[in-house]
């Protein structure tokens, strides 16, 4: 019997250590397959990790890209303390060019302590746009796909990289993509005076045109929503009708044409407001004029002296060139419009022209094929134009005494005027003894400052003619209030074609004549 016992308390025994085996066995499976999710969860919560950290190191490279490239165009926000951008309400101003009106308490910011204007006696340059209300960076795909580079101290954007190796790798062209998505429209422009009301800018005609043609809108906003346009419209005038006309005449009559002052309904200019941007443009090395079909048809490539018409009417009104503007150019009261198509440096597809020489290459325009026989041909030659004015001889070349042998030279009209050398204007610093005389006809008007000392009747005279296309004896110059008449074919009382101007009445300051047919 005791050792039946012992037998059966043997067996238990056995048997328990048997199922204390067995569950150890399950135990470790568990664990194993325990520990098998844990390390792939592990895993996954890393390679998360890893993407977020790339994610953010992506964007900030991103940012970083963006804000050294406004580094490089040395932007500065005009707004408040916090770099908030400037917004102003737009009016229309007079000028040729691309100087706006600013109101005095940008003035105040530019020449505050801590706002440094621009190196090297260089004019203060601004970008002038339309904000797309939808833009949110980035908004470029260029930019988007942008991705830090695996090697900290592989920076694409080292001060190290000279401008060929920044022209080769078009480092800035993402950069130039995400403003064609920040702005509808946007341009440069520098500043002619500061007197405009506090929270508005004055625009002349061509930053206006530059901002609302379709054809100069970014590429990525050419489909987009129209820009809304208004005419100002001056507070003064009174709300009849009768004397909004009266006003409207007062304003086509008016002779004050001085670039900066108010230009009330001469022009449509965006109903929206304008972000204003200090920038510092590059200077400009070359550029690529291309006429107008209009100014080919007025026969802009039969000039016979390019150079002056350029250095005397274009550098002087303009401080900007950039890619798509429409810039105005005189000769003899006549007008001629180029756009600009291509300016060198490219990097910033804009450049100053102050201080500095450019090498101008004009491109062929095509009109209608009906016309084509009528066309002289464009020139293919490249000169320099210098920002000061030159006193060379009269040719065809840029830069060069030499007529180009490719230009066809202007078809005469037998109605022009008889040729008359009269003096070039006066330089655009003289003030003392300038008259800015404008002849006024029925095709339309035309200004030109004289010297009043050294100019005379038969130079008055001869740009009327170049205006009007008849001969000077053919018509008389009059004034209104009072009127006073002059002609070169007065029976009782001709002018002499050799006095000069300030004999024949004309004072400094500004005059208007309207022609009269005899």
């Amino acid at each position: 019997m005791m050792d039946f016992e012992g037998a059966a308390a043997r067996l238990a025994r056995d048997q328990s250590k048997m199922r204390g085996r067995n569950r150890g066995k399950g135990g470790i499976a568990i664990s194993a397959k325990a520990r098998q999710q844990a390390e792939y969860q592990k895993k996954q919560q890393a390679r998360l990790r890893a993407e977020r950290e790339r994610k953010k190191k992506d964007e900030a490279h991103r940012k970083h890209y963006f804000h050294e490239c406004q580094r490089s165009l040395k932007e500065k926000s005009l707004g408040g303390s916090s770099g908030a951008e400037l917004l102003l309400t737009p009016t229309s101003i007079h000028g040729d060019g691309d100087k706006i009106a600013l109101p005095p308490s940008v003035l105040e910011k530019l020449t505050s302590q801590h706002f440094s204007s621009n190196e090297g006696g260089n004019p203060w340059i601004f970008r002038i746009g339309i904000r797309n209300p939808d833009y949110v960076f980035p908004a470029s795909p260029l930019i988007k796909v942008l991705q830090a580079p695996l090697n900290d101290d592989d920076d694409d954007m080292s001060d190290d990289d000279d401008d060929e190796e920044m022209a080769q790798d078009n480092k800035y062209e993402a950069f130039l993509d995400e403003l064609g998505h920040k702005y509808l429209a946007y341009t440069h422009c520098t500043v002619v005076e500061f007197t405009q009301d506090e929270g508005h800018i004055g625009i002349p005609r061509h930053i206006a045109q530059a901002l609302l043609d379709p054809q100069n809108r970014q590429e990525t906003n050419r489909n987009g929503a129209d820009i809304p346009t208004t005419m100002t419209v001056d507070p003064a005038a009174a709300a009849s009708e009768a004397d909004e006309k009266d006003a409207m005449d007062t304003i086509e009559e008016s002779t004050d044409q001085t670039p900066g002052h108010l230009a009330w309904g001469a022009f449509e200019i965006p109903d929206t407001l304008l972000e204003i941007m200090m920038v510092q443009l590059p200077k400009g090395t070359g550029c690529t004029l291309k006429p107008t079909e209009e100014a080919v048809k007025s026969n802009f490539y039969g000039l016979k002296d390019v150079k002056l018409v350029l250095e005397q009417s274009l550098i002087r009104t303009r401080a900007t060139l950039s890619i798509g503007d429409k810039m105005s150019t005189w000769h003899r009261g006549k007008k001629f419009e180029l756009n600009v198509t291509k300016i060198l440096p490219s990097k910033f597809r804009a450049v100053t022209c102050i201080n500095t020489d450019i090498e101008v290459e004009f491109g062929e325009t095509k009109i209608k094929e009906e016309e084509e026989e009528e066309k002289p041909a464009p020139p293919t030659d490249v000169g320099k134009i210098s920002n000061t004015t030159t006193s060379e001889n009269s040719g065809y070349r840029l830069g060069s005494s030499q007529p180009a042998t490719q230009l066809s030279p202007p078809i005469p009209d037998q109605t022009e005027a008889s040729p008359i050398s009269f003096l070039p204007e006066p330089p655009e610093d003289q003030k003392t003894g300038v008259c800015m005389i404008q002849i006024r006809y029925s095709g339309g008007h035309g200004k030109r400052r004289f010297a009043v000392e050294t100019a005379q009747v038969k130079d008055l005279f001869g740009f009327a003619a170049s205006l009007v296309k008849q001969n000077e004896r053919t018509f008389r110059l009059v004034t209104r209030f009072p009127r006073r008449e002059i002609s070169l074919a007065d029976a009782n009382n001709p002018a002499d074609p050799e006095s000069t101007l300030v004999q024949a009445g004309v004072q400094q300051g500004q005059e208007m004549f309207l022609v009269e047919s005899l």
